[in-house]
């Protein structure tokens, strides 16, 4: 699987991986819009700066809040890490009956995690 330069957010927002919300927060979600105003409420986020933070527009993400318009799911990775938290994903699961499994990692995985963890903690020593 190809990793994701994630490069750009880390300026914007948190580069540690996204946590799991309270699974009874996302049960009172009742839409996808529902989770990701929880996923910004809960990540200390506005809806402003997710939104250029993830290459979507102000007026998009909105739409997407009020169930308007549908999230590209192709976004939803950089959400997540920009937020902080996993709520849409866990949505998704909920809604379908299922819960996360969070998979482990590998070693190369980790070595990868905390080079870049590594580096970041270099940078903002310097």
């Amino acid at each position: 699987m190809q990793q994701q330069d994630l490069s750009g957010l880390r300026a914007l927002g948190s580069m540690r991986e996204p946590t799991e919300i309270p699974a009874w927060m996302i049960a009172q979600c009742q839409t996808f819009g529902d989770a990701v105003a929880l996923a910004l409420q809960y990540g200390k986020k506005t809806l402003d700066r997710a939104a250029g933070a993830i290459g979507m527009s102000k007026s998009h993400l909105c739409e997407v809040t009020k169930n308007r318009k549908h999230f590209p799911m192709g976004k939803a990775r950089d959400f997540a890490y920009y937020v902080g938290n996993m709520a849409i994903q866990q949505w998704v699961a909920h809604d379908m009956g299922l819960r996360l499994v969070q998979r482990p990692e590998s070693p190369e995985e980790k070595m990868a995690r905390l080079e870049a963890e590594n580096a970041e903690y270099r940078s903002r020593a310097a």
